[in-house]
């Protein structure tokens, strides 16, 4: 039974506050804690199920809207959130000789392949070849969807 989002999850809204100056409103700040908690809580990551889950909207595709036309600062956000995962883990993180840096090669199944990058990959994990994306600045790594 997939569970609905109610509302951003608390460890969300604890670490979302760090980005609520690059967005142009609350209703695209809450666009983003939504996505983070389907991302986070629901078993499906995909687009489709995670607007399915968000209960606050009666439009369901305000958040694929949100991510498709709304001129949120992308590359700004990811820029943030590498310096503040930095900046939140540096107490527990090891020296850098002693450290790796791990990509998460997680294949997260795409609904089409109409998209930049996306392709069918192999899993090794089942042993098949889902669509799944793959981000060319990482040298082959597939990344999860989302």
């Amino acid at each position: 039974m997939q569970l609905p989002i109610i509302t951003p999850a608390p460890l969300v809204r604890v670490h979302a506050e760090a980005f609520r100056d690059l967005f142009e409103n609350r209703c695209q700040f809450r666009h983003f804690e939504n996505y983070l908690t389907g991302l986070m809580v629901l078993p499906n990551k995909s687009m489709a199920n995670i607007t399915r889950c968000v209960i606050e909207s009666s439009d369901k595709t305000n958040l694929s809207r949100y991510f498709s036309k709304d001129l949120w600062l992308q590359e700004q956000v990811n820029d943030r959130r590498i310096k503040y995962m930095l900046r939140e883990t540096k107490q527990v993180r090891l020296s850098r000789d002693r450290s790796a840096l791990i990509l998460d090669d997680t294949l997260c199944e795409q609904v089409g392949n109409l998209f930049e990058y996306v392709d069918r990959h192999y899993n090794p994990g089942d042993g098949n070849y889902p669509l799944a994306l793959e981000l060319p600045r990482f040298s082959g790594h597939m990344v999860a969807c989302g």
